[in-house]
Protein backbone atom coordinates (compact mmCIF):
# COMPACT_ATOMS: atom_id res chain seq x y z
CA UNK A 1 0.00 0.00 0.00
CA UNK A 2 1.60 3.45 -0.74
CA UNK A 3 1.96 5.77 1.86
CA UNK A 4 -0.47 8.91 1.71
CA UNK A 5 -0.02 12.20 3.41
CA UNK A 6 -2.50 14.20 5.57
CA UNK A 7 -0.63 18.06 5.47
CA UNK A 8 -1.25 20.30 8.16
CA UNK A 9 -1.61 23.97 6.90
CA UNK A 10 -0.38 27.09 8.86
CA UNK A 11 -1.98 29.15 6.03
CA UNK A 12 -5.35 29.18 6.80
CA UNK A 13 -5.51 30.54 9.85
CA UNK A 14 -7.08 27.99 12.59
CA UNK A 15 -5.91 29.04 16.20
CA UNK A 16 -3.55 26.10 17.92
CA UNK A 17 -5.12 24.67 20.88
CA UNK A 18 -3.66 26.97 23.61
CA UNK A 19 -4.52 23.63 26.45
CA UNK A 20 -4.03 20.46 25.43
CA UNK A 21 -7.19 18.95 26.60
CA UNK A 22 -7.98 15.93 27.44
CA UNK A 23 -11.39 14.38 26.06
CA UNK A 24 -13.00 11.61 28.51
CA UNK A 25 -14.63 9.78 25.36
CA UNK A 26 -13.93 9.73 21.60
CA UNK A 27 -16.22 6.93 19.77
CA UNK A 28 -16.20 6.82 16.24
CA UNK A 29 -19.10 3.78 14.45
CA UNK A 30 -17.91 3.01 10.96
CA UNK A 31 -17.18 6.44 10.43
CA UNK A 32 -15.22 7.27 6.66
CA UNK A 33 -11.75 7.33 7.45
CA UNK A 34 -11.19 10.73 5.49
CA UNK A 35 -14.51 12.42 7.75
CA UNK A 36 -12.51 10.48 10.90
CA UNK A 37 -9.33 12.33 10.37
CA UNK A 38 -11.72 15.83 9.37
CA UNK A 39 -13.68 15.75 12.83
CA UNK A 40 -10.03 14.43 14.54
CA UNK A 41 -8.23 17.57 13.46
CA UNK A 42 -11.47 19.94 13.46
CA UNK A 43 -11.26 18.87 17.47
CA UNK A 44 -7.78 18.93 18.23
CA UNK A 45 -8.12 22.72 16.21
CA UNK A 46 -5.60 21.85 13.26
CA UNK A 47 -6.18 22.67 9.53
CA UNK A 48 -5.89 19.20 7.80
CA UNK A 49 -5.47 19.40 3.73
CA UNK A 50 -5.95 15.27 2.67
CA UNK A 51 -3.79 13.77 0.56
CA UNK A 52 -5.80 13.39 -2.43
CA UNK A 53 -4.74 9.96 -2.65
CA UNK A 54 -7.12 9.28 0.51
CA UNK A 55 -10.17 9.69 -2.07
CA UNK A 56 -9.01 6.44 -4.22
CA UNK A 57 -9.32 3.08 -3.29
CA UNK A 58 -8.20 1.11 -0.63
CA UNK A 59 -9.05 4.51 1.44
CA UNK A 60 -12.05 5.20 0.24
CA UNK A 61 -13.24 2.09 1.00
CA UNK A 62 -12.12 2.12 4.72
CA UNK A 63 -14.18 3.36 7.97
CA UNK A 64 -13.12 3.65 11.23
CA UNK A 65 -14.29 2.18 14.51
CA UNK A 66 -12.66 3.02 17.55
CA UNK A 67 -12.94 3.99 20.90
CA UNK A 68 -10.55 6.43 23.08
CA UNK A 69 -11.14 7.29 26.68
CA UNK A 70 -9.08 10.54 28.36
CA UNK A 71 -6.71 11.31 25.29
CA UNK A 72 -6.45 14.45 23.65
CA UNK A 73 -7.78 14.56 20.07
CA UNK A 74 -4.28 14.99 18.78
CA UNK A 75 -3.23 11.89 20.41
CA UNK A 76 -6.23 10.12 18.65
CA UNK A 77 -5.50 11.44 15.45
CA UNK A 78 -1.95 10.36 15.70
CA UNK A 79 -2.68 7.24 16.57
CA UNK A 80 -5.68 6.73 13.73
CA UNK A 81 -2.95 7.88 11.40
CA UNK A 82 -0.81 5.49 12.69
CA UNK A 83 -3.01 2.52 12.70
CA UNK A 84 -3.66 3.26 8.92
CA UNK A 85 -0.03 4.12 7.96
CA UNK A 86 -0.26 7.45 7.17
CA UNK A 87 2.15 10.57 7.93
CA UNK A 88 1.64 14.35 9.26
CA UNK A 89 3.65 16.63 7.55
CA UNK A 90 3.33 20.29 7.80
CA UNK A 91 2.65 22.62 4.83
CA UNK A 92 2.55 26.01 3.89
CA UNK A 93 0.35 25.24 1.16
CA UNK A 94 -1.57 22.45 -0.06
CA UNK A 95 0.45 19.67 -1.70
CA UNK A 96 0.81 19.75 -5.16
CA UNK A 97 -1.30 17.23 -6.99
Amino acid sequence: MAMAAAFLSTASGAEPSTKEEVISLIELREVPLTEALRQLARQARLNVILDPRLSEAPYSNMTVSVRWEKVTAQEALAALMDNYGLVLGESSRAPAR
